[in-house]
């Protein structure tokens, strides 16, 4: 038996694996031909060997530049280095623009991830309270169950009404940090 619940949970795991797969692949498909280099160039971005390999670079530019300066009076950008103060800013404008779109581009698969698990949530939501209900209706069916009122099972059967709980967080929103009234110091 222990054999057959493995391979129910393995079996699980490869579904939940191909769902997110299937996610991925759409993301994929939504990208425009101008996300795809952008998306390339971000990845490179945001390696550790990139900050590295500039610093050096732009230290390397410094150096090259005071080296020609105090030996062949030709240095091909004199202090206060105006090309490379060019090239950084050139360079930060690119690293944020790549950062923005990525960002944009995340935020919406965010957005379409929440709204694919608040349909699952509210699915969920609405099997619970079928469940409720129908344990309810078989424990008043069954003759050796002692019939009795539960105030708590017949307030959970009912599915949740989404505007009253919209109602409830913009109350909540609107009193500041709480709408409850405030403890009793007794």
């Amino acid at each position: 038996m222990p054999d057959a619940q493995d391979d129910r949970v393995t079996q699980l795991i490869q579904e939940n694996t191909a769902v997110n797969e299937l996610l991925r692949q759409q993301a994929e498909t939504g990208l425009t031909n101008l996300h795809r280099p952008i998306e390339q160039v971000g990845i490179l971005l945001s390696r550790p060997t990139f900050i590295i390999t500039s610093g050096v670079l732009f230290l390397l530019w410094i150096f090259l530049n005071l080296d020609l300066k105090f030996f062949s009076h030709h240095p091909w950008d004199e202090p206060p280095f105006f090309w490379l103060q060019g090239l950084i800013g050139a360079l930060s404008l690119l690293v944020a623009s790549t950062v923005l779109v990525s960002q944009a581009r995340q935020a919406q698969l965010a957005e379409q991830r929440a709204q694919l698990q608040l349909q699952f949530i509210v699915l969920t939501e609405q099997r619970s309270a079928k469940t409720i209900q129908l344990l309810e209706e078989l424990r008043r069916d069954l003759p050796n169950v002692i019939d009795r009122v539960d105030a708590d099972a017949e307030v959970m059967q009912q599915p949740a009404d989404p505007e009253a709980i919209l109602d409830a967080m913009n109350t909540l929103a609107d009193a500041g940090e709480t709408a409850l009234p405030p403890k009793d110091p007794s």
